[in-house]
């Protein structure tokens, strides 16, 4: 009996050991999907169809849906992307159970928010 027992635990945390959750990395090529907001005091979501693609390579390269390249860095939950014609900051808003999609809502260079009602966009991991 103490052999089964053994067993059964050896099987148990030998799978559980080979579970692994995915961690949330900003690294790899998003899709818009749903846009956000507030319209007064009611909050609403539109989906988007075909939505915009924006892609992020290790050594802080970005490429966009028009294949221009540019630079990007993450502090905390700030991001800051740079391409030669413009430059954009958001916020990271991660997902609450999905480590494959993030919401970026815009703000200023100060890290204030662009939209006075709160506007997002929620992007999801194609590659």
């Amino acid at each position: 009996m103490k052999n089964i027992s053994l067993l059964i635990f050896i099987i148990l945390l030998t799978n559980s050991c080979s579970f692994q959750t995915k961690e949330f990395t900003v690294i790899g090529k998003w899709k818009a999907i749903e846009s956000s907001g507030l319209d007064v005091s009611k909050m609403f979501h539109i989906d988007i169809e075909d939505g915009e693609e924006i892609t992020f390579e290790k050594g802080n390269i970005a490429i966009d849906h028009l294949k221009n390249k540019g630079t990007y860095e993450v502090f905390e939950d700030n991001l800051h992307i740079v391409f030669p014609k413009d430059e954009y900051y958001y916020i990271i808003h991660r997902h609450e159970t999905d480590p494959e999609k993030m919401y970026l809502q815009p703000v200023d260079e100060y890290g204030q928010i662009m939209c006075d009602e709160g506007c997002s966009t929620l992007y999801k991991k194609i590659q």
